[in-house]
């Protein structure tokens, strides 16, 4: 019998660095973060449009972080078929519970809690739609990188060539998975609770 991967890495892009911030793209994947493997996986680039009339967050400072970034990633954010923020909550919340494990037993894993995992939440909140994942549940991989020596970090950012395009949700997402599991296979780590 198959193992039921019962963590979720979820990546948001932003357009602000607080938990009102309106949400431009999720990606999201079913993963077990000791071995690396892939499940699932979840990405949607999200309309701007009534993010704000509905009490979400857009910061200049952010805006001009975007016009700095690469040309893949900008282009990530501008690709056709956007939804909107209610419907990418609807789905998201549907694919949670289509992934093989009860909502209730999965843990969601944000880089870290208090930004990815809090805006989603926030977001959620606004439009009246229970999240189904309990908040007992967040999990932070900062938490699990500050366990890693810095040298051991900057070693491996300097010999792991990265997969993907740099602040797209779903790469990144993939890219934090791979990095925990780098991390907790190097420290021992045998099991998740």
């Amino acid at each position: 019998m198959k193992k039921t991967l019962c963590d979720i890495m979820v990546d948001l892009e932003t357009m602000d660095n607080t938990a009102s911030s309106a949400i431009v793209s999720i990606g999201a994947t079913q993963c077990d973060l000791i071995t690396g493997e892939f499940g699932d996986s979840y990405y949607r680039v999200v309309d701007l449009k009534g993010q704000v009339d509905r009490g979400l967050s857009i910061s200049t400072d952010t805006l001009y972080w975007w016009m700095e970034q690469s040309d893949g990633a900008r282009k990530s954010l501008t690709i056709p078929g956007k939804i909107t923020l209610e419907k990418m909550c609807v789905q998201f919340s549907d694919w949670l519970h289509n992934i093989g494990s009860s909502p209730e037993k999965l843990r969601l894993w944000g880089n870290g809690a208090s930004f990815d995992n809090a805006i989603l939440r926030h977001a959620y909140t606004k439009l009246d739609i229970n999240f189904p994942i309990p908040f007992w549940n967040d999990r932070d991989m900062r938490t699990i990188v500050g366990f890693y020596p810095s040298q051991l970090q900057e070693k491996w950012r300097r010999t792991t060539i990265r997969e993907g395009t740099h602040h797209n949700a779903l790469d990144d997402a993939k890219h934090q998975v791979r990095y925990c599991s780098h991390i907790l296979n190097e420290l021992g780590v045998k099991e998740i609770y």
